[in-house]
């Protein structure tokens, strides 16, 4: 077993293709096979499914791939860092789709140890350029497909309203809410897709009352009863939150999958003890 066997085999399990990481160590499609074979032999267990020309990743390859994730991360980055010999970088740049609040707090906690880090924060909807970012918070999404991933968190999801809404302590269907006014944030904010999504399987498209882009101003609008909002049951804990009350939809039972994106190998050890911290604060 060497280093190299490792690397074909990881770049082939997140793929699914030998071919593709041929291409990207400039090798013939029969090397990168054999020397998977090899490792799978050396193991002991298979770690792809093979079936007509097509590779699929078994259990123990997911086992395996997920710890290299982590070592390769750990060895790029450590090695980008000693071969380096420019000052270390200690800024990091973060895009936030998704947990927007919960992962600016965490920034803030994270600056109050180590005061030498400089976060730039965007949750601009629009923004489409994301090898500006060295973290991209988000929900599931093919538009990173470049980037490796951990998961941050499971969000449970409910529709919410105001207290004094007249389905509050109600027993509800969708079939019961789907025409009423909703309150949502711009195209392309996670929870606005996350809606459109549920409409789509229900048969509905959201009747949308008001477009805010300001949180606050959002979860005011709905406190004064202008509409429904979708979001987070963790949230409410907020105080901004408390004159709002989830709703017992009881065909709704949606989840929130949060993954945090980055470009490997991690670029500075400062973005890469960020990241472990995430990983910490996360689930």
């Amino acid at each position: 077993m060497d280093l190299l066997q490792l690397r074909y085999f990881y770049e082939s399990a997140k793929y699914e293709n030998f071919s593709k990481t041929a291409q990207k160590y400039s090798v013939p499609t029969s090397s990168v096979s054999a020397a998977v074979k090899r490792l799978e032999t050396e193991i002991g267990v298979p770690l792809f499914t093979r079936a007509s020309n097509r590779i699929v990743l078994n259990s123990d390859g997911r086992r395996l791939a997920d710890a290299l994730r982590i070592a390769f991360a750990q060895i790029d980055g450590t090695i980008a860092s000693i071969s380096s010999r420019e000052e270390e970088n200690t800024e990091i740049r973060m895009l936030l789709r998704a947990r927007s609040k919960w992962i600016t707090d965490l920034a803030i906690e994270y600056k109050q140890s180590h005061p030498e880090v400089v976060f730039y924060i965007s949750n601009d909807k629009e923004i489409v350029e994301f090898d500006r970012f060295d973290i991209v918070i988000d929900q599931q999404s093919a538009a990173y497909s470049d980037r490796e991933r951990f998961l941050l968190s499971i969000e449970q999801l409910c529709i919410k309203a105001s207290r004094s809404s007249r389905f509050a302590g109600q027993v509800l269907t969708i079939d019961q809410i789907k025409g009423e006014p909703f309150i949502v944030m711009s195209e392309g904010s996670a929870m606005r897709r996350l809606l459109e999504d549920v409409g789509k399987r229900h048969g509905f498209s959201p009747n949308i009352a008001i477009e805010c882009n300001d949180r606050q101003c959002l979860h005011e609008c709905a406190k004064q009863g202008m509409g429904l909002v979708l979001g987070s049951m963790r949230s409410l804990q907020e105080e901004n939150q408390r004159d709002l009350v989830p709703l017992n939809v009881t065909d709704f039972n949606e989840i929130q999958p949060v993954y945090v994106y980055y470009a490997a190998p991690v670029s500075s050890p400062t973005l890469e003890q960020f990241l472990n911290f995430l990983r910490r604060k996360g689930l």
